[in-house]
């Protein structure tokens, strides 16, 4: 081995890099915005649990073990109380006015002390028998992880109240789930994973095969034919459409006959929002196509749609935990609508009419992406 001929192919190489700015910049750029997304991420807490209260306990307000709790909750940054109902409201039904906004998934979870809950608790505290103490929760078991926040801070909140400091307490929470009651944590995990997949597959294949035609002279060939910029932009948008569909299917089958992951929707309604969301990242793709010389430069662009993806869409944990500066970039990432509509569809088991928010944003993306290609290929022309 001749370390001279090494050292030359290596002093070859990093001159190469030296007259490729963008690569460098790429080098420099994406560690620290890989630690930054991945520490600010890291970093938060989830908090804001949009939940009803309920507050049916009869003792006044100043006695009232329910209201103390109440109190304690609203200290916190975890839960955000949005509505709260007193015994005032009784004849109004909250209860089941809660159940319907948790079905609705306008809020995760309602919180419920009856009318006798400070005599009960009471009770037990002293050591009496009788009727258990309880908070019946009737909440949206579609995400674990909220699931987990919202018991453990009734838990916290009622040691704190009674100042009791083991695990076992005078008072049980009671779940009682609207959605999600069989569901395992991998049911929570298959949507964002197989909207993620989709992604990185029609991302890749899109923006590796724009980049080739262009050098290679595919696309001003085809650009001299009588075929219109929008007929290739469709074209092309189909074919990576149904790439990224059939492996879904495939993802899908996958899933449910190894990992008996449950779909209570219509799959038919998952593999569209899928198809959907693929034909906005071949478009996005095609865009970004036109700032990459080569295929190696293509790729430098899957870190920057797919970090901010995988971490702020609610892939991996809620949109709840995401830090409150980060939050508005969520809200303008396509997967965040994507995997929002396919646990609605796979876990709520919810029709096209239930996600039609989602449905629209992924077509509003895709018809977007799709136009503004079609204009660059127009402006290319």
């Amino acid at each position: 081995m001749n370390w001279r001929r090494i050292l030359a192919v290596a002093k070859k190489n990093l001159q190469s890099l030296r007259h490729d700015r963008r690569t460098v910049g790429f080098l420099v750029a994406m560690p620290l915005f890989m630690i930054a997304i991945f520490g600010y991420t890291f970093g938060g807490s989830v908090e804001n649990i949009k939940v009803y209260v309920v507050n049916l306990d009869q003792t006044p307000q100043d006695e009232s073990v329910a209201a103390a709790i109440i109190a304690d909750l609203q200290t916190r940054n975890t839960l955000k109380i949005v509505r709260s109902f007193g015994p005032e409201d009784a004849a109004t039904d909250p209860v089941e006015l809660g159940r319907e906004k948790v079905e609705s998934a306008e809020i995760w979870a309602t919180i419920f002390f009856n009318e006798t809950f400070t005599q009960d608790a009471m009770r037990v505290v002293s050591g009496e028998t009788g009727l258990p103490a309880f908070i019946r929760v009737i909440e949206d078991g579609t995400n674990p992880n909220i699931a987990q926040a919202i018991g453990n801070e009734m838990l916290s909140a009622v040691r704190s109240v009674l100042g009791v400091s083991s695990f076992a307490t005078p008072i049980a929470i009671s779940p009682e789930l609207v959605y999600g009651e069989d569901a395992r944590f991998i049911d929570f995990f298959a949507p964002g994973v197989m909207g993620l997949a989709a992604m990185m597959v029609t991302f890749m294949l899109a923006i590796m095969s724009f980049v080739h035609e262009r050098s290679a002279g595919t696309l001003e060939r085809l650009l001299s034919t009588p075929v219109t910029e929008g007929e290739i932009v469709a074209g092309s948008a189909l074919a990576f459409g149904l790439v990224g569909l059939g492996q879904s299917i495939v993802i899908i089958l996958t899933a449910v006959l190894l990992f008996d992951i449950q779909i209570i929707g219509s799959p038919v309604l998952v593999l569209l929002v899928i198809f959907l969301f693929g034909v906005g990242n071949q478009g996005l793709a095609f865009l970004l196509s036109s700032l990459a010389k080569t295929e190696f430069q293509a790729v430098q662009f899957l870190p920057i749609i797919l970090f901010p993806s995988l971490l702020l869409a609610g892939v991996f944990w809620p949109l709840e935990a995401v830090p409150e500066l980060l939050r508005p970039v969520s809200s303008v990432v396509p997967l965040t609508y994507c995997v929002d509509a396919l646990r609605s569809v796979m876990i709520r088991g919810w029709g096209a009419g239930d996600i039609l928010f989602d449905l629209g944003i992924l077509l509003l993306f895709a018809a977007v992406m799709l136009g503004l290609s079609a204009y660059s290929l127009r402006k290319r022309r």
